[in-house]
């Protein structure tokens, strides 16, 4: 399946004036809104659209009398033979939205973007959404910490008296789903660290801790199931949450599925270590102020549980990713194609200093966190 990038460009002549009018209202507010023109142009994804099957497109419309406003085209293409408990399942976002689930969120966590139209399609599906204007630039630790509190009342919701939803198509313990996939990196690894660049970010002293680490994944996975299980959006990052005003819109609900207690923060941290660069200092500030804003938010909603059993879930569900990080950064830092998007996002030209900077993550995300998570089990 190929990335985003080769679906190629909504194509706005295709659509039919009546139809970008009534969505044109719906995104302005104005019910007497008549489009005249109206074009299209496409939005650059992260590096997840590499699974392949999404594309993001801004629709702008002018009216009669010049005004013009703008939204957001999701558009989910289908991947062969895919299942509904698949990791990455091509329609879960278009299942969710017309569900009715995310009615249930607490406001004071976090609020969906606005939805101007759902439709199933022939060939894809469709999202049409609102075009956030994002009034943070910057994060600070401390907004941060008001992200991983949101996470906690968020994750809280479902932690007392009303049980998680369990529609099919939702994942299931998204950080242990992914971990079959791994096992052709970590078979090949002696001959993947052949490459000069793949040598640099897999650091090669604790290579035999690491693939002890693979070895005994199923501990980590095993103790996610043990754990109290919630509702988790899986990819609360900078990138899917922009505010508008006092509300936080999350954005990207295509990972949604049920968690362990405590797995829901591991991607606010984890991927912001690749984003906002790293220094170990960082790392452990991000990582004791994230964790303990998060268990604030979880006793705001009432849960009076043993913070331990959220560690566990946090640390078991970073070492998964941590080993999902060893395959995902090897595959892109020996990639000739994702080369310029890599010097671009770390505004790096050197190749093997972006891979020394990954190997410093994985250090932390990956070592640190699984011993941690091992100490916590007692094994």
């Amino acid at each position: 399946m190929p990335a985003t990038s080769n679906y190629g460009a909504l194509n706005p002549l295709a659509l039919p004036k009546i139809y970008v009018t009534e969505l044109a209202r719906k995104a302005s507010g104005d019910d007497n809104f008549e489009a005249r023109s109206w074009r299209s142009e496409p939005v650059q994804g992260g590096f997840g659209s590499a699974v392949g099957g999404t594309a993001l497109f801004r629709l702008r419309v002018w009216s009669a009398d010049d005004h013009c406003c703008s939204l957001v085209l999701k558009v989910l293409y289908p991947r062969p033979d895919e299942t509904q408990d698949a990791p990455y399942y091509w329609k879960r976002e278009f299942e969710l939205y017309r569900s009715g689930i995310l009615a249930d969120i607490p406001r004071n966590a976090f609020v969906p973007p606005r939805l101007f139209a759902v439709e199933d399609r022939a060939d894809a599906c469709w999202i049409w959404m609102e075009d956030i204007n994002d009034t943070k630039s910057a994060w600070t630790l401390d907004d941060f910490a008001d992200v991983a509190e949101r996470l906690g009342r968020f994750n809280g919701a479902w932690l007392g008296q009303t049980p998680p939803p369990a529609a099919p198509w939702l994942s299931r313990s998204w950080h242990a789903a992914i971990v079959p996939a791994l096992s052709d990196c970590f078979r090949q690894l002696d001959d993947l660290l052949q490459h000069p660049v793949a040598r640099v970010t897999l650091p090669l002293e604790a290579k035999c801790e690491i693939e002890a680490i693979w070895r005994d994944r199923a501990i980590f996975v095993k103790a996610l199931f043990r754990l109290p299980q919630t509702f988790c959006h899986y990819d609360a990052f900078r990138r899917n949450i922009l505010y508008r005003g006092d509300d936080a819109v999350l954005l990207d609900w295509a990972l949604t599925g049920l968690g362990a207690i405590g797995e829901d923060l591991v991607s606010l941290v984890a991927v912001s270590l690749y984003y906002d660069g790293y220094t170990r200092a960082y790392a452990e500030a991000l990582d004791e102020l994230a964790f303990a804003s998060y268990i604030s938010g979880l006793r705001e909603t009432g849960w009076r549980g043993d913070e331990e059993l959220a560690r566990i879930g946090y640390t078991c569900g970073m070492t998964l990713r941590g080993l999902a990080g060893v395959k995902q950064d090897i595959e892109l830092l020996t990639n000739d194609a994702a080369e310029n998007q890599l010097r671009q996002l770390h505004q790096e030209n050197d190749p093997k200093q972006i891979a020394r900077d990954y190997a410093d993550v994985r250090r932390f995300r990956l070592l640190k966190m699984a011993r941690e998570a091992r100490s916590l089990l007692g094994v």
